[in-house]
């Protein structure tokens, strides 16, 4: 198997430069799934497109699939910040949490697996999934409503991690990745002149107070040994410096990993915005959204992964685990047994950009690891059926 990855690597190289030259957001992922059309129909694929700009096919037709093995399309709204000479030609759309590097890894091994479409025990269905990056609900919800996953047992998916050492694999049975809900807070007050704040009743100073006080609904409505996030990312009020705006906008997320967290954070947060609006003498407008659920695993793909890893000769572990970040692999995960593993991507550990930091760049040393993990869990699983 060595051998077979290492001799398709340099095209998966170059698949991934050039997707990573041409990043797409969600649901708009036209060229990258044309790529992924083309290079399966080469390979003797019979690929149908699937939520819209997402692509699923079958090793072979008509059968149920033992197994499925999900790829993300999507980049990210952000600038490219490196001085890569295959860097994004798209401004503001870049590939920077390594979803290039996924699709090129899921091709790699529908090329490989094709190589034996006639030998193996089985069919191994392929999903390229576009839309995971938070857009209208996320593409796999799609994709499984679509009918993506009729006939298929399990379902495996990976991510690169420069969180965890490079090369080491990492999976755990059980909750591996949060729910998410978004949050809107919209502040309402009297606006007025900068040089006059007794006669306004000043949304930003609000909102900086809903923002501080936040902090304490983890460390105070929590116990120490659950585990809850609550993040605000946008803070927008007013457009002049000699002017109070009469209104402010914040737009925050808040992680957890059981009902009973979510609900106590919600709660929390609920409490901090009334006391803080009632207080200063605004007007509070508190949505909460659900977003992405948690991610669990199946203890029995979990092991699937596991016992792939020490196939390889690959560590593997489940430090660090679970991530307080989401997927919507989670809607996979619902609907079917499956596993959500990691590769570490830190070289080392604290020095590599994260996912979703403007330098950060998937690693092209993890493409061989991704397919080979791959193509061992399907022979792993397929033989286990016979």
């Amino acid at each position: 198997m060595r051998r077979r990855v290492e001799s398709l690597l340099p095209q998966l190289v170059a698949l991934r430069h050039d997707l990573h030259r041409h990043p797409e957001l969600g649901f708009a992922e036209r060229r990258t799934q044309g790529v992924v059309l083309e290079w399966l129909e080469r390979h003797g694929y019979r690929p149908r497109r699937c939520a819209d700009t997402g692509v699923v096919a079958d090793l072979r037709d008509g059968e149920p699939a033992v197994l499925a093995i999900r790829a993300d399309l999507d980049a990210l709204p952000m600038q490219e910040e490196t001085d890569l000479p295959y860097r994004s030609t798209h401004d503001g759309v870049a590939h920077k949490c390594g979803h290039d590097g996924h699709t090129a890894i899921g091709l790699g091994v529908a090329a490989l697996l094709a190589e034996e479409r006639g030998t193996l025990p089985g069919n191994v269905r392929l999903l390229f999934q576009p839309a995971e990056e938070g857009v209208r609900g996320g593409g796999a919800r799609v994709m499984v409503a679509e009918g993506a996953l009729d006939g298929v047992a399990e379902v495996y998916g990976l991510h690169n991690w420069p969180g965890f050492p490079k090369g080491e694999v990492r999976v755990a049975a059980g909750p591996v990745m949060a729910q998410v809900d978004s949050v809107s807070l919209v502040l309402r007050g009297v606006g007025g002149h900068g040089s006059q704040p007794q006669h306004c009743r000043d949304p930003i100073v609000a909102g900086a107070q809903v923002i501080t006080a936040a902090q304490t609904v983890v460390s105070r409505h929590l116990s120490a040994l659950e585990s809850g996030v609550v993040s605000f990312g946008s803070f927008h009020a007013g457009r002049a410096n000699n002017v109070i705006p009469g209104r402010a906008e914040l737009l925050g997320s808040i992680r957890s990993l059981s009902p009973t967290t979510r609900q106590r954070i919600h709660d929390g947060l609920r409490q901090v915005v009334e006391g803080v609006a009632a207080g200063m003498g605004v007007h509070a407008e508190l949505r909460i959204d659900s977003e992405y659920p948690v991610l669990r695993n199946d203890v029995g793909c979990a092991e699937a992964v596991g016992d792939a890893a020490r196939a390889l000769g690959v560590a593997v572990a489940d430090a660090g685990l679970p991530l307080l970040a989401s997927e919507d692999f989670a809607y996979f995960a619902q609907a079917r047994p499956s596993a959500y593993f990691f590769l570490g991507a830190g070289s080392p550990v604290g020095t590599t950009p994260g996912c979703h930091h403007p330098d950060f760049d998937f690693d092209d040393d993890l493409l061989s690891l991704g397919v080979s993990m791959f193509l061992t869990i399907a022979e792993l699983r397929l033989a286990a059926q016979r």
